[in-house]
C-alpha cells in the first residue's frame, strides 16, 4: 500500500495554522489546535455537532467568516463576539455600542463588519482583534441582511425609522455606503442571504403580521435586483452560505422565534431551490452561518427561550477540511 510520503513526496506537515493552498488528499497537523487534518472530498451532505459556544445566543442578522475553521458571530442577543476555529469558540472584544439590532457580514473572522440598528446609523469594522468606526450608513434601519467582504458588501431590507418594512439597499466599498436600487420585495427580520457583494441571493423575510413570512427570492448582480425561483420553506431569522450559483439556505423560523419551526436546509444551484437530504439536527431560527462555499460551513446559536449554544458543521458536496485526530500530537 502506498504511503502518504509515496504519494505526495513529503511527510505530514507540522504547522501552527491551517495552510491556505491545500489540495485534495493533503494531510497536516495543526499544533495550535492539536488536531490532525485532511483536505477531503464530500460525496454527501450532512450536519454534525461542533463545538459548544461560550454563551447561548440568538436573533442574529448574519454571521461572518470563511467557514468552519474561520468564523465569527455576535452582535445580537447578547452582544459578546465569539470566534470559531473548527474545534472551539473563543470570546473576543465586543463592539463599542451595546445595541442588539446589528447586521453582520464578512468573508473572514479577521475582516468583518457590522451596521448598527435604529436609532443608530454607524458602521464598525473588525480587524481580528478590535473594532473601529467605518463609513456612516445612509439611513436608520435595522433587521436587514448583508453579505460580501469588508471592502465590497451589499445590504438590503429591514425596518426604517417609521417603522416600516423596507426595500432599501446599499453597497459598501470599505469606506463609504452608497444607496443602490431597491429590492423587489420589502422584507424585515432577515429572511436570509448568501453570496458576495457583486453576486448575492436574498430570500424570505417578514412582510407584516405575526406569522407573515414569505418564500420570495431575488438575486443581485452588482447593478440591479431580479426575482428568481422561490425557496420551498417560508423563512424568518434565517442565514445562508456559499455563492449565488451554489448556495445553502439554513435556519429561520415561522412563526418568529419558534425553535421547532419548519426551517429546513435548502440547496440553491443558481436557478432553483431543492430540499437538502441533510437537515439540521436541532431545528431552529435566529442562528448565524459562516462559509464562503457550500462544502465547508457552520450554523450556530439561535432558538427561542432557552437560547441555543450549539454549533452544527456542514459537510456538503465538494472539498472541505476534515479533522482526523484530536487532542494529541501525531
Amino acid at each position: 500500500m502506498a504511503t502518504y510520503y509515496d504519494i505526495f513526496g513529503q511527510k505530514v506537515q507540522y504547522v501552527t495554522s491551517d495552510p491556505s493552498d491545500v489540495v485534495e488528499g493533503q494531510v497536516w497537523y495543526n499544533s495550535t489546535s492539536n488536531t490532525g487534518k485532511v483536505q477531503a472530498y464530500n460525496a454527501a451532505v450532512a450536519w454534525s455537532t461542533g463545538g459548544t459556544m461560550n454563551t447561548a445566543r440568538g436573533g442574529f442578522y448574519g454571521g461572518a467568516g470563511a467557514g468552519v475553521n474561520d468564523g465569527l458571530i455576535g452582535g445580537s442577543n447578547p452582544t459578546a463576539v465569539e470566534q470559531y476555529n473548527g474545534t472551539s469558540w473563543t470570546t473576543k472584544t465586543s463592539p463599542s455600542d451595546s445595541t442588539t439590532q446589528r447586521t453582520w457580514w464578512g468573508d473572514s473572522s479577521s475582516a468583518a463588519g457590522q451596521v448598527m440598528g435604529y436609532p443608530y446609523s454607524n458602521t464598525e469594522e473588525w480587524d481580528g482583534s478590535s473594532w473601529t468606526g467605518g463609513g456612516s450608513f445612509p439611513t436608520n434601519i435595522y433587521t436587514g441582511h448583508a453579505v460580501g467582504s469588508l471592502t465590497d458588501a451589499i445590504y438590503w431590507g429591514g425596518f426604517d425609522s417609521s417603522p416600516s418594512i423596507s426595500t432599501f439597499a446599499a453597497v459598501y466599498n470599505g469606506t463609504t455606503w452608497t444607496n443602490s436600487p431597491a429590492t423587489p420585495t420589502a422584507t424585515a427580520y432577515s429572511g436570509g442571504g448568501l453570496g458576495t457583494g457583486a453576486a448575492a441571493l436574498g430570500y424570505g423575510g417578514y412582510t407584516g403580521g405575526p406569522t407573515t413570512q414569505i418564500v420570495t427570492a431575488y438575486e443581485w448582480n452588482d447593478v440591479s435586483w431580479s426575482n428568481t425561483n422561490n425557496c420551498n420553506t417560508r423563512v424568518q431569522y434565517g442565514d445562508g452560505f456559499g455563492i449565488q450559483t451554489a448556495g445553502v439556505k439554513v435556519g429561520g423560523g415561522q412563526p418568529p422565534g419558534n425553535p421547532n419551526a419548519p426551517n429546513s436546509t435548502e440547496l440553491y444551484d443558481g436557478t432553483s431551490f431543492t430540499i437538502s437530504p441533510g437537515q439540521l439536527n436541532n431545528a431552529r431560527g435566529g442562528g448565524a452561518a459562516s462559509g464562503l462555499t457550500n462544502a465547508n460551513a457552520f450554523y450556530a446559536g439561535g432558538g427561542a427561550a432557552p437560547l441555543q449554544d450549539t454549533t452544527e458543521e456542514w459537510a456538503g458536496i465538494g472539498e472541505a477540511t476534515k479533522t482526523i485526530k484530536t487532542s494529541c500530537p501525531i
